[in-house]
């Protein structure tokens, strides 16, 4: 016998730190076809804003939720998941325009979406494109500080010493910046919609 599932009863899920809920669970909740809701989205995606109403999981970010979120028994062949916000189940609410959607909204304002116990919320685990993005943004700030030193300051005094060095550690520093700049950029395109650079 399948448990029903009620917004009282909804195990918590979060993306990014904010309560969720998939197309296939809110469609269950609202009585509706999950193919109802899709469509609903896609003839007004307009009235949907991706990190306001929805995030798109995609990459290491779908990849941790199979990881951490044993409930959704998400399939390996899925290749992007739709993650519902308060405001998107609302938007959904209202659309449906069925006294039940209405009324499973509410409960899910106050038992689901309310909710700020950390403890209780299953939060997406950090990807490693989030890690990397972080990392690189933080090296780069701090050589970016050390080339404008050698620059401005240590690059001109070792050639008024006339000393081999200013020659031959002014390539190793702006190649290394060259680099540096590349990989930044290279690491930071990585993110996908929903992710940011963090370590925590």
């Amino acid at each position: 016998m399948t448990t029903r599932i009620t917004a009282e009863t909804l195990s918590p899920i979060a993306y990014n730190q904010i309560p969720v809920i998939t197309t296939e669970l809110l469609a269950q909740l609202y009585g509706a076809d999950e193919n109802n809701i899709q469509q609903n989205h896609k003839r007004n995606a307009g009235r949907f804003i991706e990190g306001k109403h929805f995030f798109k999981a995609t990459g290491e970010g779908l990849k941790s939720l199979r990881l951490t979120i044993s409930q959704l028994q998400i399939s390996p062949k899925t290749r992007s998941l739709i993650l519902w916000t308060e405001r998107g189940a609302a938007r959904h609410a209202k659309m449906l325009e069925t006294d039940q959607a209405w009324e499973v909204f509410e409960k899910l304002e106050d038992c689901y979406f309310n909710q700020r116990q950390e403890s209780q919320v299953a939060v997406v685990a950090i990807t490693q494109e989030e890690r990397d993005a972080y990392n690189i943004n933080a090296l780069m700030s701090h050589y970016r500080l050390i080339y404008t030193e050698w620059k401005e300051s240590i690059y001109p005094a070792l050639k008024k010493m006339e000393s081999p060095l200013a020659s031959r550690l002014c390539n190793h520093y702006q190649d290394g910046f060259a680099f540096l700049m590349h990989l930044e950029k290279s690491l930071n395109s990585r993110l996908t919609s929903g992710q940011r650079p963090r370590i925590y």
